[in-house]
């Protein structure tokens, strides 16, 4: 860890800086500056950077100083796209993440069982389908839970796996449903046990909710293992209880990096109405952008496609959640209340769709130049698509890990148009403004393993060989300046953030070593990171 001169906590000084990085690399990844030697914050802002020399001259004397030892100063990182609480609270409950097999996954639910008090639901998150060669079903959990009730998100988090006690209670609303939302059955018609999409919502009143103090509890405990990721912000997807639990946390001075958060589509009207725009806060806490779902996802085979699935001979394309008049209504209805608006498109129909309704909100509704639209995921867009990204002035949300992660199943189910699939290189190249993110817990929250994606397209293991259609690689640079500038942008913040020029917010961290100067791209995964600073605020490192 770092060294410091003296630990004593800084006040606001009548005179000097609060807080010196020294003796190291310091990159504010400004567009034409080189790399110096130290950084000087005051009032959490960059008060100054340059040699050594020149910035002791402003150290006062109550301003700590930090021997960085030769280690790298970088923008800290802002992940575009994640839901902190369930990640926070996923980390309290079964993870089927490193269950390779479906009989794994049950020895992971039988011990996460035993450990819970009689009755209670058992909760938890991380089967793949892909992975495991097949849907689970209710079935296979009953052999071990046969006397409690369990729900298991997928990896996507767009299926729910239930045992039969937990689909018994909501069988009636399984059978009486007129939506028609999607339950998995057999071939006599009866109900298996996975939940898709929106069938999800069956569950709401039935799967205990975690209270206000529980979910702030929960979100306060994981904030550490962010910092010490060098994570300075987050997008946050989540609905009015992750609202009002980080609202407690920001009251009590407990939060760590600033959250812009999301607003869920139900809430749409309410918040509109209530003349609450997005951004309205402060540092630590903002009101991000309205988010809509126009389709499902690669993973449960509900991404919303222009052509059908490889190997479907019913020409099953997937499902349009949204379609492009009820997307323009929402987009209207969300431009007119000053609301930015954020849509969950994965698959190229999906995305097409979207941009089509963008396009016609642009040219029809005024308010719409005074808003913030991005899209979510973005993961296969069509080539003759990518230029309306920048055209539209349309932010791609996009995760590095999806695509790693994914391959394998992209190339199974998408075929051929998996060379378009996450496809940074063709956005950035188009003129988009691209932000990176994880989807965490989707993904793991770390950047730097989003880095070393970025710039790979493989796992860590170094598979598939060469990189997945590595022509859609980007640089190191423009890996981080997408995961820091980009979500700045993102925000409608860029004149503040994601780089440290001169007054910008003091949001940084010290990487191990230079990233711009390691051997191969595999060593970003030996990176560690060593101290992380949030306005101006040591939030990690020091120890």
């Amino acid at each position: 860890m770092l060294s410091t001169e003296h630990r004593t906590p800084p006040a606001a000084p009548s005179r000097g800086v609060e807080l010196i990085l020294t003796g190291g690399v310091v990159r504010t990844l400004e567009p034409g500056s080189a790399a110096t030697q130290a950084i000087a914050i005051r009032n959490g802002r960059v008060a100054a950077v340059g040699p050594a020399r020149q910035i002791a001259g402003l150290r006062g004397p109550r301003t700590e100083v930090v021997d960085l030892k030769g280690r790298t100063v970088i923008p800290g990182f802002a992940d575009a796209h994640v839901h902190l609480g369930s990640y926070a609270r996923t980390r309290q409950q079964a993870n089927l993440e490193l269950a390779a097999t479906l009989e794994q996954g049950i020895e992971v639910v039988r011990a996460a069982a035993a450990a819970l008090p009689e009755g209670a639901w058992l909760e938890g998150r991380g089967w793949d389908r892909n992975r495991w060669g097949r849907l689970p079903r209710a079935a296979d959990l009953d052999a071990v839970l046969s006397h409690r009730p369990a729900a298991l998100r997928s990896h996507d988090g767009h299926s729910v796996w239930l045992n039969s006690l937990a689909l018994e209670r909501i069988r009636e609303r399984i059978d009486a449903d007129p939506r028609g939302k999607r339950a998995e059955r057999d071939q006599r018609g009866q109900p298996t046990g996975v939940l898709f999409e929106d069938a999800q919502q069956l569950l709401e009143g039935v799967l205990p909710e975690p209270s206000v103090r529980e979910l702030a509890q929960a979100i306060a405990q994981a904030l550490p293992s962010l910092a010490a990721a060098g994570i300075v912000g987050v997008h946050n997807f989540e609905g009015s209880l992750a609202l009002r639990a980080l609202t407690a946390l920001r009251e009590s001075g407990v939060l760590t990096l600033r959250v812009y958060q999301g607003i869920a589509h139900h809430e749409l009207s309410t918040v509109a109405e209530s003349g609450t725009g997005t951004g309205a806060g402060d540092e630590w806490l903002r009101l991000g952008p309205v988010k809509l779902y126009a389709d499902g996802a690669l993973g449960s085979r509900t991404a919303a496609l222009l052509a059908p699935y490889e190997g479907r001979s019913d020409g099953y394309r997937g499902e349009l959640l949204l379609d492009r008049e009820q997307l323009v209504r929402d987009i209207t209805s969300a431009a007119n209340g000053g609301l930015g608006v954020a849509v969950h498109a994965i698959g190229d129909h999906a995305v097409r769709t979207v941009l089509d309704a963008i396009e016609q909100v642009r040219a029809d509704v005024p308010a719409a130049a005074e808003i913030p639209l991005r899209i979510e995921h973005a993961q296969l867009v069509d080539p003759s698509d990518v230029p309306r990204f920048a055209a539209l002035d349309v932010i791609a949300s996009m995760q590095p890990l999806h695509a790693v992660a994914d391959w394998r199943a992209a190339d199974e189910h998408w075929g051929d148009r998996s060379r378009h699939a996450y496809a940074w290189r063709a956005l950035l190249e188009a003129g988009a403004t691209v932000a990176f993110g994880t989807d965490a817990p989707v993904e793991r929250i770390e950047p730097l393993a989003s880095l070393h994606a970025a710039v790979t397209r493989q796992e860590a293991g170094g598979k598939p060989e060469g990189g997945w259609h590595p022509e859609q690689r980007v640089t190191l640079n423009e890996a981080i300046r997408a995961y820091t500038l980009g979500t700045a942008e993102a925000e409608w913040k860029a004149g503040e953030r994601g780089t440290l020029a001169l007054g910008k917010a003091a949001d940084l961290v010290v990487l191990s070593a230079d990233p711009f100067r390691l051997a191969s791209p595999d060593e970003i995964l030996q990176l560690t990171v060593e101290m992380t600073v949030s306005n101006g605020h040591v939030v990690h490192g020091l120890d």
